[in-house]
C-alpha cells in the first residue's frame, strides 16, 4: 500500500451500475471467451490467493507472538 501511495495512480471508480460492463463482456464472448468459465476461474484464483495470504499472515503473527513470549520469559 505504501508503494501505491508513493507511486501509484488510481483511475476513476467503477460506477454503481457497472458502467459498460455488459458491452465489454459481450466483446469477450464474441472473441470466443467463455465469460462464465473466466468468472469462475477468477473467483477461484482470488479465493486461493486470499487464503494463502491469510495463512501467511497467521504464520507471521504466530512467529512474532512466540518471539515476544520468549523475550518476556527470558
Amino acid at each position: 500500500m505504501k508503494a501505491l501511495a508513493d507511486h501509484g495512480e488510481l483511475g476513476a471508480i467503477l460506477p454503481a451500475d457497472g458502467g459498460d460492463c455488459e458491452q465489454v463482456l459481450a466483446q469477450f464472448a464474441k472473441a470466443g471467451i467463455d465469460v462464465n468459465a473466466l468468472a469462475a476461474q477468477l473467483q477461484d484464483e482470488g479465493a486461493k490467493s486470499f487464503v494463502n495470504s491469510w495463512n501467511d499472515l497467521m504464520a507471521v503473527i504466530t512467529s512474532k507472538s512466540a518471539s515476544l513470549k520468549q523475550a518476556a520469559a527470558g
